[in-house]
């Protein structure tokens, strides 16, 4: 029995998320004790992977903890190399641990059911990569459902500049434990750093450059005395918890009424398929370690991340063209809600928006013209592939460049101007990736090697044996008519072993280079070949399509 939904929330600073994460935790033991539940809410607090993953740099995380006022046999550490919850049984009544230290490439089999929270420190300019953890937080404690629905979800607290990769990383996580994106919800609390609010919006990163992992964490200024006497904060986790259950509420009855498979939340039991056949491991593409980089001379390489084409990106030798052909801007209200605290933003009214552009008028040009480029900048510097001060600079190429009647509209088209640069950046970043790919590739660096491995078995609400010729016993049952259509003649060829429905992203296979392609199947024939298919319609063919198959003939 498992968790869901799984609630992402998102705050300013580290600081922000170890205040939230000791005050939920402090609110979920409450409710469980009103409840007359055994029940002991654990926080996993995932510090940033990195070269210092030792004794020495745990234990200041920890002492970190101890000095903000937690005490000292509530924590523990649990790495790879480090183990202080051996012989310790979470589920132990008398067991104190309420706080866990842990990274995200946990791989050993640990069980911690009473795990509530998972509260990622990492450096707010890092990613949050909550992937592998958020199996932790699933399982449900003692196998039943809770009176009290905020004992029924479970929660991750980040504070990532890079939120929509980090949504990303809590999908694939669920979609590793047999889930969807429909199993979790967000609320962004980002919000506007008083101690810098006499700093300009191009300021706000270039006082922390620090790139020591965790280094966020450590210098937070958190302390339980200031935490339990902060009303706001307390009102803000309240806030939390109270969408929590209203969520958890319209998800329960959307399970009741959509899924066929399922005869209640409360008794979820993820269906499981097992492996049919032994199959060889995939190839992908991988990168050749330099060899003083590793400690071992069987690893060797590691599998390619596109991310890693990208580390020298810079946009400073890049072209400004840009086809600024715009629609007439809206100018939009940003407000905070009465409702639920959250920033909000509407089409502001005809006359509103008349007087703003008066008010526009009355600005004289450099200032204009320096606040538009404020605006933009803010809006695009959460890009963690780009350095901050290139970014501003290629802003400003961009905006000086325009004529001076597009400079007049800028301010009150911020948002369609701030889309086009956005999308010119990610092309001229796809360009630079493909580049720098087949030059490695020609340089024996990237290289091709059998890495993947399909997994024992699949996990998902919905499976079928519909199709004969599957790889596992059930495969995913979510097809649409054209793939549907596609499957049943792939079944009738009389040379096909197997296929296999892939996902749509990890742990599902994919042609990793610079773009991660995951096919729509996997196919095996009766001489062992391999075959990657994507079905696409008439319609569909384009240069993506092109891009894609030149990559697979790689």
């Amino acid at each position: 029995m498992v968790k869901l939904l799984v609630i992402l929330c998102n705050f300013v600073n580290v600081a922000s998320v170890i205040d939230n994460a000791i005050v939920m935790q402090n609110r979920l033991e409450a409710i469980a004790k009103n409840e007359n539940s055994n029940l002991r809410p654990i926080v996993l607090f995932q510090a940033q992977s990195g070269a210092n993953e030792d004794a020495h740099t745990f234990e200041k995380l920890k002492n970190k903890l101890v000095n903000i006022g937690i005490k000292k046999e509530q924590i523990a550490i649990k790495t790879a190399k480090i183990n202080e919850l051996d012989k310790i049984d979470l589920l132990d009544k008398d067991c104190k641990i309420r706080y866990i230290i842990t990274i995200n490439a946990l791989k050993e089999g640990w069980d911690c059911p009473y795990a509530y929270i998972l509260a990622s420190i990492a450096n707010k300019n890092s990613t949050a990569d909550v992937e592998q953890l958020i199996g932790r937080v699933l399982r449900q404690p003692n196998a039943r459902k809770y009176t009290n629905q905020e004992l029924n979800v479970s929660y991750v607290l980040t504070c990532s500049n890079d939120f929509e990769r980090t949504a990303k990383s809590v999908i694939a996580g669920l979609n590793g434990a047999g889930f969807s994106k429909d199993d979790y919800r967000q609320k962004d609390f980002r919000e506007l750093d008083e101690s810098r609010e006499d700093k300009g919006i191009l300021e706000y990163a270039n006082d922390e450059n620090n790139s020591n992992e965790n280094s966020e964490f450590l210098s937070a200024d958190v302390s339980i005395d200031n935490i339990t006497k902060n009303i706001e904060l307390e009102n803000k986790v309240s806030k939390i918890l109270e969408n929590a259950k209203t969520m958890a509420n319209e998800y329960d009855k959307e399970i009741k009424e959509n899924s066929s498979n399922l005869d209640y939340f409360g008794d979820l039991e993820v269906k499981a398929s097992k492996i049919k056949f032994e199959v060889e491991k995939i190839p992908q593409f991988i990168k050749v370690l330099p060899s003083g980089s590793i400690l071992f001379e069987e690893l060797n390489s590691k599998v390619l991340e596109k991310e890693y084409l990208e580390k020298d990106f810079k946009l400073a030798d890049k072209d400004i063209q840009i086809n600024f052909d715009l629609a007439e801007g809206s100018i939009f209200e940003v407000y905070l809600s009465e409702e639920d605290s959250l920033p909000k933003y509407k089409k502001v009214a005809q006359i509103q928006r008349e007087y703003f552009k008066q008010y526009l008028k009355t600005t004289n040009d450099e200032t204009r013209i320096r606040q538009s480029i404020n605006l933009i900048f803010g809006k695009l510097r959460n890009d963690n592939a780009l350095n901050e001060n290139d970014l501003k600079n290629y802003i400003e190429r961009i905006v000086n460049n325009l004529s001076d009647e597009r400079k007049a509209k800028l301010l009150d088209e911020i948002d369609a101007y701030t889309i086009k640069i956005k999308n010119k950046i990610k092309e001229l970043k796809s360009e630079y990736r493909e580049k720098v790919f087949y030059d490695l590739l020609n340089k024996g660096i990237i290289k091709i090697k059998n890495t993947f491995s399909f997994q024992p078995k699949i996990q998902a609400y919905k499976l079928s044996s519909l199709h004969d010729k599957s790889l596992y016993q059930e495969e995913i049952d979510n097809l649409n008519s054209l793939e549907n259509k596609v499957l049943t003649e792939i079944v009738s060829l009389g040379n096909i072993k197997w296929w296999h429905r892939n996902k749509d992203m990890k742990p599902g296979f994919c042609i990793n280079a610079f773009i991660n392609h995951y096919p729509d199947f996997i196919i095996c024939t009766e001489n062992e070949n391999i075959i990657m298919l994507e079905t696409k319609g008439d319609d569909r063919t384009n240069d993506d399509s092109k891009t894609k198959l030149k990559l697979g003939s790689k």
